[in-house]
């Protein structure tokens, strides 16, 4: 750069959909000398802030909702050719530096790294010296190296346990074991056969032996494979038409093995025939293994942000008070208790899913208002923030039968969905609907496509055209809850665009009706 722009402080635009980090940023660019002329929350609005401020610097995040990072880059680069563009990403530096150096960046530096080594690195990118060869890049986590980051699978021993530890121990010299009465497994087990079928982690399903093949059982894991409708007396084709169709084709076989197509899965499945039903054993652990690495990759990156927030503000206590006045300290405690919740929302959904996978998912049921529910998780988490402004509407105080932590769970699941994909205004309503009581999550977003509307509520799914980041966990631990709590949720485009995202929950109570005023009831005339 000429020493006539260096004469001045350089212009800098944040474009990050964490306002917490963006202000963070801006405090610490604006200690480090730098001009923070102007900020956004998405690629589309960050394009117009760079052609509007024409700034010397970009910080630019690849992921963020309606445009993402490396999507909006090529358009910066064209309006402002002479300015320096640095990527943030919580994604390793290894996997997507050179997607964002070849698109246009000049740097890259990864969510986590230290407010002063960001400063540090941002000043050698502007410094005006000459540009070296090889991109910078800066990342506070080494990569792993190739033997580290593969997951191995454990391995498969032809012998039993139980063979090798009698192998063992008649090598030993061990003396025979002493013959015992047998008892009675009955009185000597302390779960029932049935407890140990439902919490297999092999799908288990009996089907009577008829044509319609109706389902006589189905265990945890076989329900999340087949979905809500592998209830017992169901036909097998409503609930999985090609597993219906492969089970017919291998009726008359005393076993057979196949691979099936379940929930987007695909699923082994073996079939051994009783005397009067049919066993199916489905197991999906093959897909298991890449949906796993995916689910890893994805919840990394999005604990990766509020661990960045919540570190980069621990820096700024070793601040003076000519850098942080008690304003602006007060705003970054409301920063480290919004990223803390955001923590603590994303590690309840990994336990809830994993209890859900091991069949141990335990529920307190007792009677609850949904409106003391609702508003308190409002003002608790969006109390003194005014960036998204969720409205409260109250139609019906009836109670429901519910486990009200869990019923916490889910609409903060759903509010932060509507924050993370939707627009304002927020609105959360409770309404009556004859012997329900509806909880209605409302936003004007863009909405949910068409195409994927089918697989809203199923698990590590997200849109495809969609760049906001998410576990995929969300709405897939919201249904689960419903459908635990004799309660449902589904999804409804809005009336004017947008989302709504309804539970409904039984009503405890009938409705309460006002009473019609009584003529002469407290006329003191008589």
């Amino acid at each position: 750069m000429s020493a006539a722009a260096r004469a001045r402080p350089l212009r800098v635009v944040i474009i990050d959909d964490t306002a917490d980090l963006r202000e963070l940023l801006r405090l610490a660019l604006g200690r480090g000398g730098y001009d923070v002329v102007g900020e956004a929350g998405d690629g589309r609005r960050g394009i117009e802030v760079v052609r509007e401020q024409r700034p010397d610097l970009v910080l630019l995040d690849l992921s963020m909702p309606v445009m993402d990072g490396l999507e909006a880059l090529p358009s910066i680069r064209r309006s402002v050719p002479r300015a320096k563009v640095v990527v943030l990403s919580g994604f390793g530096a290894t996997q997507m530096s050179e997607r964002a150096l070849a698109v246009g960046a000049d740097g890259y530096v990864q969510k986590g790294a230290s407010l002063d080594s960001i400063l540090d690195y941002v000043g050698e990118m502007t410094s005006g010296a000459p540009s070296p060869r090889a991109p910078h890049s800066l990342s506070v986590v080494p990569p792993l190296e190739e033997s580290e980051s593969r997951i191995h699978p454990a391995r498969e021993d032809d012998g039993s346990p139980g063979e090798e530890a009698a192998g063992a121990a008649g090598a030993a010299g061990a003396p025979e074991p002493v013959e015992q009465a047998p008892r009675n497994p009955a009185s000597a087990s302390q779960i029932s056969w049935w407890q140990a079928l439902s919490m297999a982690p092999m799908g288990i399903l009996e089907l009577a032996d008829e044509p319609l093949f109706r389902i006589v059982f189905a265990n945890t894991t076989a329900q999340r494979l087949l979905g809500s409708s592998a209830s017992p007396g169901t036909p097998l084709g409503f609930t999985s038409g090609p597993l219906a169709t492969l089970v017919a084709y291998h009726r008359l076989d005393a076993d057979a093995s196949f691979e099936v197509e379940l929930d987007g899965a695909t699923v082994r499945a073996t079939m051994r025939r009783t005397g009067w039903s049919v066993l199916v054993f489905l197991d999906s652990a093959s897909d298991d293994v890449g949906l796993l690495r995916r689910a890893i990759a994805t919840t990394a990156h999005e604990i990766r942000g509020p661990v960045a927030v919540i570190c980069g503000i621990a820096e700024t206590s070793e601040w003076g008070e000519d850098d942080l006045g008690p304003e602006v300290r007060a705003r970054l405690m409301g920063s480290v208790a919004r990223q803390a919740r955001m923590l603590d929302s994303i590690t309840a959904d990994l336990l809830t899913a994993a209890q859900i996978q091991r069949g141990t998912l335990r529920f307190d049921l007792r009677p609850v208002r949904p409106r003391q529910v609702v508003e308190s998780l409002v003002h608790d988490r969006y109390r003194g923030d005014p960036d998204p402004v969720v409205e409260v509407r109250v139609d019906d105080d009836r109670e429901v039968r519910v486990d009200p932590l869990r019923l916490e769970q889910m609409v903060g699941n759903l509010l932060g969905n509507a924050l993370k994909y939707g627009r304002a205004p927020f609105l959360v309503h409770v309404r009556g609907e004859d012997d329900r009581v509806c909880i209605d999550v409302v936003d004007h977003g863009p909405g949910v496509p068409e195409g994927f509307r089918d697989d809203l509520f199923r698990e590590f799914t997200r849109a495809s055209g969609t760049v906001a980041t998410g576990t995929g966990l969300g709405l897939y631990v919201v249904r689960t809850l419903a459908e635990a709590q004799d309660a449902t949720v589904g999804y409804a485009p809005g009336r004017y665009g947008g989302s709504v995202f309804t539970i409904s929950l039984a009503a405890v109570e009938a409705p309460s009706l006002p009473e019609p005023p009584v003529e002469g009831v407290g006329d003191s005339s008589e």
